[in-house]
């Protein structure tokens, strides 16, 4: 049979629409399983859990106030690579870190602009061979004699021209979903104050809320001594108790509860992450979350929440 003209158009026409239709649904559904894809499925379980103790301790034990707080390790948890050494990806650089680019900048006093490479033989011959709480305190002391609020000034720049696009997707959903629900979220992290503290901004956080390892400071300069405890293993346990301290301090007949705990590394985010995990609540348990740790110590064996993810806000 022969269709007249305007019924061969209108066929033309059905036909084109269901093809459009067809387009735009794929392309919905591709978009979707992507977008469902880049953000992994531990973040919703474990806000659900976070906030199941929350609503347990508001509705039971708070009757005059409750302050609830989750602590997070940085490099590693928030930040996918380090802040301090740069990430590299099969042997592809993907960001250079701070202290490769403050020692260009002439802020070490005891690297020359063009020695970085000098100091990170150094480095990694005092983590082999003296220990990571050696290594970390002679990363550090370098600065003495800088000007901290210029170097955090040089920090604040890279982290929002380079390094908040390298922040996974996943804890930045669950960070912003606690922050969301009243829950104040706090850092502590073995990088220096003066490097760390520059990611407050992107992270949209107070710069009170980050913790790293600090050196006592003169006249307005840094000295080359710590400034106790080193934000490392049992120093990150201790930090974590001032800062519960301070917090109950300045708020007195409220209640302060530690709901979470977040890091990526046993031997350096073990010890305050166990703390966490054993705190008694009255209502709820608290979680303690380990993100790409790879195989458990014995010591830390089924005790912690493990995930794995890699997805980056900056990933296409």
């Amino acid at each position: 049979m022969v269709l007249p003209s305007y019924m061969k158009r209108i066929a033309v026409n059905n036909a084109f629409s269901r093809l459009l239709v067809t387009i735009l649904i794929g392309s919905f559904i591709l978009h979707c399983s992507e977008a469902k894809k880049k953000q992994e499925p531990h973040s919703a379980a474990v806000i659900d859990s976070i906030l199941e103790t929350r609503q347990q301790l508001e509705e039971q034990h708070c009757s005059n106030g409750c302050i609830y707080l989750a602590f997070w390790d940085f490099d590693g948890t928030i930040l996918k690579g380090d802040c301090s050494e740069g990430l590299r990806e099969d042997g592809k650089l993907i960001f250079r870190g701070l202290v490769e680019l403050t020692i260009e900048q002439g802020f070490s006093s005891r690297f020359r602009r063009n020695e970085a490479a000098d100091f990170e033989a150094e480095y990694r011959r005092r983590d082999e061979e003296l220990g990571h709480r050696n290594a970390y305190t002679f990363l550090t002391t370098q600065y003495g004699g800088a000007n901290p609020d210029e170097i955090l000034a040089f920090a604040k720049r890279r982290f929002s021209e380079v390094y908040s696009h390298h922040y996974f997707e996943s804890s930045m959903h669950i960070w912003k979903s606690m922050e969301k629900y009243g829950i104040q979220n706090h850092i502590i992290s073995a990088s220096p104050h003066f490097f760390v503290q520059g990611a407050a901004e992107s992270l949209s956080i107070a710069p009170d809320r980050i913790n790293g390892v600090r050196l006592q400071i003169k006249d307005g300069k840094l000295l080359p001594i710590l400034e106790p405890p080193l934000t490392y293993a049992e120093g990150k346990t201790q930090t974590l108790e001032n800062v519960v301290s301070r917090i109950q301090k300045e708020n007195p007949g409220k209640t302060v509860f530690v709901l979470a705990g977040f890091g990526n590394s046993y031997h350096t985010d073990g010890h305050f992450l166990r703390s966490i995990k054993n705190r008694n609540l009255p209502g709820g348990k608290t979680y303690a979350i380990m993100i790409n740790g790879g195989p458990a110590p014995e010591e830390f064996k089924d005790l912690f929440w493990t995930v794995e993810q890699s997805f980056t806000v900056g990933a296409e």
